[in-house]
């Protein structure tokens, strides 16, 4: 595991972290990582499309950054990993098996559907990825949510999605109860629009759950033999 994944793990425990004594171990605290797409103030990660980008990411000495590639490859990865990246994005499609074998750097895997069978999704989650990139719409809609939740459950990996600088706490909320663990802000994004954007995610009320157990229907309990109390079967 790297420093990306350390990084998303560590976000998603912080809720259940004390800081400190008094009101500073009140204080609310992100649980999701708030990236940007190029490097911007603020930014938990940068990631980084083009070599334009990575020079950027390079000359800023930014810490935890991730770089796009066309093709997973041994040599593509090695070369991200020489130049500092903390992990590299790729689509399934045109991958090399053995790009993965490189345990030093965190792998994303890029999808372009929410929907993948249950095999094929369990599969995926097998090769331990820190990430699954996914799209959804904004607003979001229920049945993103339903995929997201399928997928993230058969999968069990975190997901991340890229969003508007605007998104609501709303939808937010919706996407972390979901296995949303990483949020990237598209081109362009302020280091102010990053600041809000962490703010509400902070701001998120804990995850409670939905199951009301008074409200569960019994179900009778199948045994092999009875309890008859007769010794006559």
């Amino acid at each position: 595991m790297g420093k990306f994944a350390d990084a998303i793990r560590d976000r998603r425990k912080s809720r259940q972290r004390r800081l400190g004594f008094g009101a500073a171990a009140d204080e609310p605290q992100a649980t999701m990582l708030v990236g940007a797409i190029g490097v911007v103030e603020g930014a938990d990660f940068c990631l980084a499309l083009s070599e334009d980008d990575i020079a950027a990411v390079e000359s800023a000495n930014v810490d935890l950054w991730g770089t796009r590639l066309d093709a997973l490859t041994a040599e593509s990865v090695a070369q991200a990993k020489e130049r500092g990246a903390a992990f590299v994005s790729f689509e399934l499609d045109g991958a090399r098996a053995d790009g993965l074998l490189d345990e030093d750097i965190d792998f994303v895997v890029r999808l372009d559907d929410l929907r993948l069978e249950e095999a094929d999704a369990r599969a995926l989650g097998s090769l331990r990825p820190a990430e699954i990139a996914v799209e959804v719409e904004f607003p979001v809609g229920l049945g993103d949510i339903l995929n997201l939740r399928r997928l993230a459950m058969f999968a069990s990996a975190p997901m991340g999605v890229k969003c508007p600088s605007d998104i609501s706490a709303g939808d937010i909320e919706a996407l972390r109860d979901s296995g949303v663990a990483v949020l990237v802000l598209g081109p362009g994004a302020t280091a102010e629009e990053i600041t809000a954007v962490r703010q509400r995610v902070a701001d998120l009320p804990e995850r409670k759950p939905k199951r009301d157990d008074g409200a569960q229907p019994l179900i009778p309990t199948m045994r092999s033999g009875t309890d008859s109390g007769t010794d006559e079967d």
